[in-house]
């Protein structure tokens, strides 16, 4: 009994000849032979040190430490074209190949189409069901298809927050739910420390929003109309691609260790993610673990709570409003959200109740090695 784990696997590496092996080993894959780039399925502590510490990798190692102590374990990148050795009473977990481009297909595509089937045939992938957004990423092609592999497998593990999952129903792909189990993204709060300790006085709070410019699905537009209408108050972002109107540029997309977000906590107060279709960020768990109260659409994934605040695509100037309220709350209001919000992502967003739904449904939680 073994578990075949496919999902993203950093492939750079620092030397030049480890980095020719891995393009030639990607293209051979291209062609259609069966050579992967990875020369090391069962990594160990040692690999891991030089992996990057955000999704989707950390999902990965995760992922992967947990089922190595339940059954031997081998890991796979999702652009692979190698044929796994499946046998009767293994387990498969894989994500398909990600972003869709049309006539691609990986390792997960060639195991859940193979002679062969093992015990569980599982799929795992952040999802949402919102088809009229045209992104690179989680769009109506790669929702397509995913819909293909459906009938073959056993269970679909989505990454997504619960105004996904309560949609889901309505959508194209409602005939998926009985296959679907959610799950939240999670984030290891040791790798977050709590920064945000103090926050700036009323009319000089400041809103930081972290990601990508040139994604169709983050909301940049909806951002910079938002912003436009709020009064003069600090207004940043952290990320690569086109400017932002109304918005200041801190850095383009970089590594946000402890000490880099300790100097943005003196400015700025509130993390705002103005998704229009987003499975659930993870910059909104590390912004909570960090201590910035969040304010998110629900497109974002997340419902308002006790320490995040809800602003609405629909509706411009309520959520301008709601932003400018946020000026006007007191110290003691702001830091229990701020405290709240990191206890959630501690006992909420973790990678144990990731990984352990996962072993739960994969039938494995009495299994030992």
């Amino acid at each position: 009994m073994r578990c075949h784990l496919v999902y993203a696997v950093p492939l750079s590496s620092r030397t030049f000849k480890a980095r020719v092996l891995n393009r030639l080993r990607l293209m051979l894959g291209d062609m259609g032979l069966p050579v992967g780039p990875l020369s090391n399925r069962h990594p160990g502590a040692a690999d891991f040190q030089s992996w990057p510490i955000r999704s989707p990798y950390e999902n990965t190692k995760n992922l992967y430490l947990a089922l190595s102590r339940i059954m031997p374990t081998s890991v796979y990148h999702l652009a692979e074209r190698t044929h796994c050795r499946l046998g009767k009473d293994d387990i498969f977990l894989g994500h398909p190949y990600f972003p869709y481009q049309e006539g691609k297909y990986g390792v997960t595509e060639m195991a859940v189409n193979g002679k062969t089937r093992p015990r569980v045939l599982a799929l795992i992938t952040p999802l949402h069901c919102e088809i009229s957004v045209d992104n690179p990423h989680i769009n109506k092609d790669f929702l397509l298809a995913v819909d293909k592999l459906i009938p073959k497998i056993d269970v679909l593990f989505g990454i997504m927050g619960e105004y996904w999952w309560d949609r889901w129903d309505h959508s194209p792909f409602a005939h998926w739910k009985p296959k679907m189990i959610r799950l939240d993204m999670a984030v290891d709060t040791k790798n977050y420390p709590f920064v945000k300790e103090k926050f700036n006085k009323p009319g000089h709070r400041g809103y930081l929003y972290i990601g990508s410019s040139s994604d169709p699905r983050k909301g940049t537009n909806f951002l910079s109309c938002v912003m436009g209408k709020l009064k003069d108050y600090p207004k940043a972002w952290i990320g690569d691609g086109p400017e932002i109107k109304n918005v200041k540029r801190l850095s383009k997309g970089r590594s946000l260790d402890p000490a880099f977000m300790r100097e943005v906590a003196k400015d700025y107060d509130f993390f705002i993610s103005p998704s229009v279709a987003d499975p659930n960020p993870t910059t909104i768990l590390e912004s909570m673990a960090w201590g910035f109260p969040v304010v998110c659409t629900q497109q974002s994934g997340y419902y308002e709570t006790e320490y995040m605040k809800n602003i609405y695509l629909d509706d411009v100037e309520k959520s301008t409003r709601i932003l400018e309220s946020l000026q006007h709350l007191d110290d003691a209001s702001l830091s229990g959200m701020a405290k709240k919000g990191r206890k959630a992502a501690q006992q909420k967003y973790n990678w144990d109740n990731f990984t352990d739904t996962i072993i739960k449904t994969l039938g494995l939680s009495s299994i030992s090695c």
